[in-house]
Order: C-alpha cells, then sequence, then structure tokens
C-alpha cells in the first residue's frame, strides 16, 4: 500500500491525542520569498505544497501591522513572490491552509504561532484573534489542552508562543489556543534540550531540542543525534525537535543539506515515540520516514 502524504492522518486512530504522533514540520515556513535568501530561506515551496507533502506542523513568525499580521523571519519580511512586491499576510497562508483541510478532512494542522520581534506580542495576538480567527472559528480547535485526533481533524490546532492581554474578557481557556507563552529560546551553545511546563488545562509537558546557535557538525553530532538517541516509548511528556540551525555563515540551505542528510539514514525505533520534528528544506522522503514511524504493523 503507498502511502498518501495528503491524507496519511487518515490511517491513524482517531482516539489517539495529536502531540502522541510523530509529525513532520517546518521551522520558518512561510519563508520561500525572503530577502537575502541565503540567511533568512528556510523552505524552498509554498504552505499548500509543504501540507501535500504531509507536514503537519508550521511554525509560522509574524509582525503586526496595523490590526492584520505580516510574515516575516526576524527583520525580514516574507512574500509572496519572488517579485518582493507585497508582503505575506497572514490571510496568504490561512487561505492555503483551509484549501488543504478542505480536501483533506482527515488532517490537522498544528499552528505554532510566534512573534518574532518579541515587541506587541499582545497586539499580534489581538490581531490573530479579532482580524482571522473570529471569521473561520469553525476552522480552529482553540482549547488550552492538548486535543484527540478526532477532535483536531480538518481543523489547525492553535499553539500560542506568545503572550496575550489578561485582561480582556473575551479571551480564555476556550479558545487562546494551547499556551507556549513560557517557551524559552535556547539561545547558548549548549546540547541540553529545556522542558516546557505549559499553563494548558491537562498541564501538559513538552521536552524542546533547538539549539539553533551551532554549526551544522555540532549541530548534528552534539545536540540533535543525541537527543533522537535519548527517545523512548511515549510517557505522557510531549517532544518537539528542531533539526533547524543558523550557526556559522553557510546560511540554512546548506546547513539542512548536511543535517538532513545525516537526519535520513538515522534508524528509527518503531517502538519509540520522537514527536513533531521541524524541519528546512524537507523532501517526500524525509516526510515520509517520520511518518511511517506512527505505523508499526501497517503495510504502506
Amino acid at each position: 500500500m503507498e502511502l498518501n502524504l495528503k491524507s496519511w492522518m487518515s490511517l491513524i486512530d482517531g482516539g489517539k491525542n495529536l502531540f502522541s504522533l510523530d509529525i513532520p514540520g517546518t521551522h520558518d515556513c512561510v519563508t520561500q520569498y525572503i530577502r537575502l535568501a541565503h540567511f533568512f530561506r528556510c523552505q524552498d515551496s509554498d504552505i499548500y505544497s509543504q501540507l501535500c507533502l504531509g507536514v503537519r506542523a508550521l511554525d509560522i513568525r509574524v509582525q503586526s501591522l496595523g490590526d492584520r499580521l505580516g510574515m516575516v523571519h526576524g527583520l525580514f519580511k516574507a512574500y509572496n513572490t519572488s517579485v518582493f512586491d507585497k508582503q505575506m499576510d497572514m490571510e496568504d497562508v490561512l487561505n492555503q491552509c483551509y484549501k488543504f483541510l478542505d480536501e483533506n478532512k482527515s488532517e490537522a494542522i498544528i499552528f505554532q504561532f510566534k512573534n518574532d520581534s518579541n515587541k506587541e506580542n499582545i497586539k499580534c495576538f489581538n490581531n490573530l484573534f479579532y482580524t482571522y480567527i473570529s471569521k473561520n472559528k469553525d476552522k480552529w480547535f482553540l482549547e488550552n489542552r492538548i486535543p484527540t485526533l478526532d477532535e483536531a481533524r480538518g481543523k489547525i490546532v492553535l499553539i500560542r508562543r506568545c503572550k496575550m492581554d489578561l485582561d480582556n474578557l473575551d479571551f480564555s481557556d476556550e479558545n487562546t489556543g494551547l499556551d507556549f507563552s513560557r517557551w524559552v529560546e535556547q539561545t547558548t551553545a549548549v546540547p541540553e534540550p529545556l522542558t516546557l511546563e505549559t499553563k494548558s488545562i491537562d498541564n501538559a509537558v513538552f521536552v524542546i531540542q533547538d539549539r539553533f546557535k551551532y554549526k551544522p557538525i555540532p549541530r548534528w553530532n552534539d545536540c540533535v543525534k543525541p537527543f533522537l538517541d535519548e527517545r523512548a516509548p511515549f510517557d505522557g511528556k510531549y517532544v518537539i525537535c528542531y533539526l533547524s540551525t543558523a550557526g556559522g555563515l553557510k546560511g540554512p540551505k546548506k546547513n539542512a543539506d548536511y543535517i538532513n542528510a545525516r537526519f535520513l539514514p538515522y534508524q528509527f525505533d518503531k517502538s519509540k515515540y520522537y514527536g513533531t520534528v521541524y524541519v528546512d528544506f524537507p523532501t517526500s522522503e524525509l516526510t515520509t520516514k517520520i511518518i511511517l514511524n506512527n505505523f508499526i504493523d501497517l503495510n504502506v
């Protein structure tokens, strides 16, 4: 049986906890068209194409523009085309997500939302909620807890990696997403992952490996591979693993070429849980490797 990357979640028991699955994701997913591409381009396809490739977790970076949200990577704007004439808007991203989910109702999209400037965090979430989510609430899972796959099918599952206005009576644990506002940036070159104790209703705990300051060789040897080696069967703690790195001057593409080439032959153990794996420049071979670890007995 050939694995259909557009609908692979249809093969999984809907009673399973969404984040207990092994899921391919894309880091800085909106950067197909961006200036200074050597340093800031992390993807070579649009959001819809990434989703068709099997990706089910998106790492979204934004800036506030009035009551709207523009897509960015750090200080640099992301665009819709190589002409660089129009900054990509959150609506451009969501339209691609909605299109994919309308076509593939068995699937769910994890949406990790972050303000990349770390300024106006509250305004950024206000904009997301009032300008974009409010008119399409039926397309989102917004509760501050981990959903089952059935609860998430056909929806965008929000991870809120920024602060919000705690005095706003419109906001509650029912409509502001999984609270990742305690996320600590892993800006130092030490190999250990960090633990994130969320403020979720179900007290979800994540172990996160995102040591992005390393050059690619030590990034793989000292951070990523040891982290993969330490994985075990799912024990209630959730895992996020970034393969991406910004260390050195080679840029994301060459860094990804090195790390992805070592990740692909790495031997997964189907009894172990590897979590959500965020990558730069994924291929169908790479996403398939992650997805197949969800299937022990299925012949795909």
